[in-house]
């Protein structure tokens, strides 16, 4: 087997490898370092091991910028594979995100928000095949019900704009300073709906009261509804996928017995 194969195996299939796993293994510690070591940065009593902090983060990015250049050396071993559209799907555009700051700040090029993507160092871990095996199932799911989703999105969105001018003709006269516009309402009315309420905003006259509790109870039926019908889907996903497992275990079972009786 040849090294780029071999790459490939171990990235991609890792069970397949002798090495596999124990290089997932160093992969995944490797985030969580880099993780730890990211928040501890920020801690103001913690300034005298910045030094030690920053050699820790270089050797991440080091090892996170082999994995990824590894990634793609390996796959030339199947000229197949469009090199592009590998590198351009998610989990590579974020290996890549996850190394891009340090290199960019080599030539004092320093954006603040790239270096706090490095947060989406984590999602890395979605690399695991078990996290795969999860994030194809809810892939799956959200295409099956994609319909439901859809229209409760809609619905949703149907009743923000609805109820926000109705809160603001109601409230404008009482609360100027506060209910401004109805771009500013729509943050009540977002809030309100999410059942979050932080306060900053609420209306003090009756109309707006009665309809405060009306979008806070539709608030919590609608994020019950497309719960439920994701974890249905997913609890039946996966007895389907427990259901198969058993079958082809039967399977294997009653050919082993075959065997053993024509053996006879």
């Amino acid at each position: 087997m040849n090294l780029k194969k071999q790459l490939h195996t171990i990235f991609e299939y890792p069970r397949r490898h002798k090495y596999g796993m124990l290089i997932q293994i160093l992969i995944f510690t490797n985030i969580f370092i880099s993780i730890i070591v990211m928040f501890l940065q920020t801690e103001k009593s913690l300034l005298e091991y910045y030094d030690i902090f920053s050699i820790i983060n270089f050797t991440n990015v080091m090892l996170f910028t082999l994995e990824y250049l590894a990634r793609v050396y390996a796959l030339g071993f199947n000229a197949r594979i469009n090199r592009f559209k590998y590198m351009t799907r998610p989990m590579m555009l974020i290996d890549l995100i996850a190394i891009l700051p340090f290199y960019l700040s080599l030539f004092n090029l320093d954006f603040g928000f790239l270096r706090a993507l490095r947060i989406l160092r984590i999602f890395k871990l979605f690399r695991l095949t078990k996290f795969a095996e999860f994030d194809g199932l809810v892939v799956s799911i959200v295409k099956e019900k994609k319909e439901e989703f859809i229209f409760i999105a809609i619905t949703l969105i149907v009743l923000l704009i609805t109820i926000t001018p109705l809160v603001y003709y109601f409230e404008k006269d009482a609360q100027p300073e506060v209910f401004i516009s109805m771009g500013t309402t729509m943050w009540w009315t977002v809030i309100t709906f999410t059942t979050v309420g932080y306060g900053d905003m609420y209306p003090i006259t009756l109309m707006g009261r009665i309809l405060t509790t009306f979008v806070s109870f539709l608030g919590i039926a609608f994020y019950a509804i497309p719960g439920s019908i994701f974890t249905s889907a997913l609890l039946e996903k996966i007895n389907d996928k427990k259901q198969r497992k058993r079958e082809k275990i039967e399977r294997e079972k009653l050919e082993k017995e075959k065997l053993e009786n024509s053996s006879f």
